[in-house]
């Protein structure tokens, strides 16, 4: 595998999981204005299956970014984090990648899933 590609792959494996994390949260919350909107009847707006659709892609994607951090590892595997530039830090990019990755994993099910079983709509 190229240095490029390697470098591509490194910076998707760390970079991924916060980007998609982000958006996850931003369009879960603008499908819960949408469902409480008083226009949603007429849109046919299913809260829990949208909520639920965007909660598996997000989490598809962020073990995507794990698949690539893992990559990289295993291109790097003859080297050390501590080795000298590109190799290294390629190396050290993707260790740091794994739990950053399973943390983000962990926050965007628990943000689906307390999306999908909190009460949407509710008054004040």
């Amino acid at each position: 595998m190229t240095l490029r590609r390697l470098a591509i792959l490194q910076w998707v494996g760390l970079m991924l999981g916060a980007w998609v994390w982000g958006a996850q949260h931003a369009l879960g919350w603008g499908i819960t204005e949408a469902t409480c909107n008083s226009g949603h009847a007429a849109a046919g707006i299913d809260h829990d299956l949208w909520q639920a659709i965007l909660t598996a892609t997000a989490g598809a994607l962020v073990l995507c970014g794990g698949a690539a951090a893992i990559a990289v590892l295993h291109a790097t595997r003859e080297t050390s984090y501590e080795s000298a530039p590109p190799l290294g830090r390629m190396r050290f990019g993707a260790i740091a990648a794994l739990p950053a990755n399973i943390i983000f994993l962990t926050i965007i099910l628990l943000d689906g899933l307390a999306s999908i079983f909190n009460v949407a709509c509710r008054q004040a």
